[in-house]
């Protein structure tokens, strides 16, 4: 039993280094409570600095969220952003991910469009008049450094933009330059820590 008990303590604290870690906070939005059937804008959100025309968190009205229950728009009255500070460690290899699908009452594509950017990479999605939730992913190295993830309306400033949900920056498993963040680091301390008492009483039960 004594040796089942080890095995597992050592085992956790690897199992959680092997685990991909998401940096966002809040990338689906659910922080802010909406009913269902509404809308808001704020000017403030969990995890997210928001720029001066707020962002709109909306609830099953003009279209329903990918996942969960809230999804964003960044023109709100007018065109806007919002930006997250990144952890990152120098050299991990990071995937991005977010989904994002125009209003079924968009005003045509030159109304649409979201730019996104992390580091020196930049794009943008939605410039178009598709309605269907999409996927869009790519991947990106670490700088070691607080890295900014950034969203932004750029189509025309009319009220009506492109929807955003389900926003995420994972860890890649396996990546030979990853260095352990911190949460991981001390739960293999104290699993480690753990096992070495478990050694000790054993020694000291064989002496007795």
């Amino acid at each position: 039993m004594k040796r089942l008990i080890t095995a597992l303590l050592f085992a956790a604290p690897l199992a959680a280094l092997a685990a991909p870690v998401n940096l966002v906070n809040n990338g689906g939005f659910e922080s802010t409570t909406v009913a269902s059937g509404s809308w808001t804008v704020v000017n403030s959100a969990a995890g997210w600095t928001v720029g001066p025309n707020g962002l709109e968190i909306r609830n099953n009205v003009s279209g329903s969220a990918f996942a969960g229950s809230n999804f964003a728009e960044l023109d709100t009255s007018a065109n806007s952003w919002i930006s997250q500070a990144l952890n990152t460690v120098a050299g991990q290899t990071y995937s991005l991910s977010f989904a994002y699908a125009n209003r079924p009452d968009n005003l045509g594509a030159a109304s649409n469009g979201l730019s996104w950017s992390i580091g020196s990479l930049t794009g943008t999605v939605g410039d178009n008049t598709d309605t269907s939730w999409a996927t869009f992913s790519t991947t990106f190295v670490g700088t070691g450094s607080p890295m900014t993830l950034r969203f932004a309306a750029v189509g025309r400033s009319d009220g009506y933009g492109t929807s955003l949900d389900n926003i995420s920056v994972n860890t890649i498993a396996g990546n030979a330059a990853a260095v352990p963040e911190p949460e991981s680091l001390a739960l293999m301390l104290a699993g480690l820590g753990a096992m070495g008492v478990v050694l000790r009483r054993r020694k000291t039960a064989g002496k007795a």
